[in-house]
């Protein structure tokens, strides 16, 4: 898996055999802001409209920041349009063991409902590696 990104909270791994992106948000996220979850975002959709991976496996495990609504509507418009753009299929989430921070990832994802790909979460690497291989 080749290294594409690596910051203080966040690295993002690309699989092209698989046209899997594998991303990592570390515990650092406790002391992010939201321009620079907004910053990392923007730098995960620059990699995805370069890459075109056709699934994601998301681990959020020690993700500590806190979704707001605005933010959450700010992913559906930018990230999940160009989700639809590439032909993405299948994204599985490693959800947080914080109650609201997991919270708000699941929200976020509710907030594209009409989503063209399918959305499942996890609490272990093993089943969600599983269900991203099955045909979608």
């Amino acid at each position: 898996m080749q290294n594409l990104h690596e910051s203080s909270c966040f690295s993002i791994f690309f699989d092209s055999e698989s046209k899997l992106f594998h991303y990592v948000f570390n515990a650092q996220t406790e002391f992010m802001t939201a321009d620079g979850y907004i910053d990392e975002l923007k730098t995960f959709i620059q990699l995805i409209e370069e890459h075109k991976p056709i699934k994601v496996l998301g681990d959020m495990i020690d993700f500590k920041f806190m979704i707001t609504p605005d933010i959450q509507a700010w992913v559906a418009e930018h990230l999940f349009t160009v989700y639809e753009e590439i032909g993405f299929q299948k994204i599985a989430i490693l959800l947080s063991e914080e109650f609201i921070a997991g919270l708000s990832i699941e929200q976020t994802m509710d907030e594209g409902n009409q989503n063209s790909f399918q959305t499942s979460y996890f609490d272990n690497a093993e089943d969600a590696m599983k269900w991203l291989q099955e045909e979608a």
